[in-house]
């Protein structure tokens, strides 16, 4: 039986993402996973859309009247919109992140979440009250939820209690393009410098990072940016270290790639930069999270780890993007 699996990929815009990065793995391979079925993933009309390579036989895509950057806005009108698409094309499943649902009686919604740093403080007072108070409604009304970390899930079932066979960790992977061929990688006599790949946002402490490679004696590089995968991967490899002051992190890519590029990491001592440690990745150092203090940073142990001698056995952990569709499509066959 034919089934109609729409996927909302509108709260991504043209700017890298680790929500856009996994998106876009997991419809590389999805649709050949379930060759029965088809998949319509609309596309805000300022979102960039997809690239030209994502193509299969059961893949169409859509842009729809609505801008990635609308917030609630985007949230009420994505929910108009595929209301009215059901009502003229009946789909069976809705993968969405974090929201909208549609006819939860007669759709099975799968909703994906990041992580939580709305509870934090991170996402403004309104998306904070909606998460105390209204999301867990949602996900309880959601045929399944999907993490993008074991530590995401463990998060969701603690604070909204939701029952553990209706919570599926898909863990973010990454992608081979950053592993380089062994006579291809760079020597680490030839590194230079730190480098940090984060937004400027208050939860990724840019500024612990600026501190502790100065009193480390470390010139740090900041790539907040970049749209091309190759520049990114140079930037891995030309690095040292890479450094993560995160105060809260879903998933991190950045580290992945940095270890799979040969590059140690320096991070903090998160649950979910724990859980890499746990999956074995190797090259990854942790230190207490960074605190600050009248505008003042202070990263207690990352200078002292950024002055001494890098680790030389790096990797990432060995779990890959067709590891995390395959799991994906054991959620959707159920």
């Amino acid at each position: 039986m034919t089934r109609m699996i729409v996927v909302d990929a509108t709260p991504y815009g043209p700017e890298p993402s680790g929500a856009r990065r996994r998106c876009l793995e997991l419809l590389a391979r999805l649709p050949a996973l379930l060759p029965e079925d088809v998949f319509e993933v609309h596309w805000a009309r300022d979102g960039g859309g997809p690239p030209e390579d994502l193509a299969a036989p059961n893949l169409v895509h859509a842009t729809v009247d609505v801008s990635c950057r609308g917030g609630g806005l985007r949230w009420w009108a994505r929910g108009r919109d595929l209301r009215a698409r059901h009502a003229s094309a009946p789909y069976t499943h809705l993968l969405s992140d974090y929201g909208p649902l549609v006819h939860p009686d007669r759709v099975q919604n799968l909703v994906t979440v990041h992580d939580l740093r709305f509870l934090e403080g991170y996402a403004g007072p309104l998306r904070r009250w909606y998460g105390r108070h209204r999301y867990g409604r949602a996900l309880h009304q959601a045929a399944q939820v999907v993490a993008v970390s074991e530590a995401v899930a463990a998060e969701l079932q603690r604070v909204y209690a939701l029952e553990p066979g209706r919570v599926h960790a898909v863990p973010n992977a990454v992608a081979s393009f950053f592993t380089p061929p062994a006579a291809d990688a760079r020597a680490p006599a030839t590194r230079r410098g730190a480098l940090l790949v984060a937004r400027d946002e208050p939860r990724k402490a840019r500024g612990a990072a600026v501190e502790a490679c100065r009193r480390a004696g470390l010139d740090l590089t900041v790539v907040d940016d970049v749209r091309d995968d190759a520049a990114l991967r140079a930037h891995y490899r030309r690095a040292v270290w890479l450094v993560s002051p995160s105060l809260l992190e879903g998933f991190n890519l950045p580290i992945v790639e940095a270890l799979a590029c040969g590059t140690p990491v320096l991070a903090s001592d998160l649950p979910v930069h724990r859980e890499l440690l746990d999956r074995g990745a190797r090259g990854l150092v942790l230190v207490p999270p960074p605190t600050s203090s009248g505008g003042v940073w202070h990263w207690a142990g990352a200078a002292e780890v950024l002055g001494g001698l890098p680790p030389r056995d790096v990797a990432a952990p060995a779990w890959t993007w067709e590891d995390a569709a395959a799991r994906l499509a054991q959620v959707l066959r159920a």
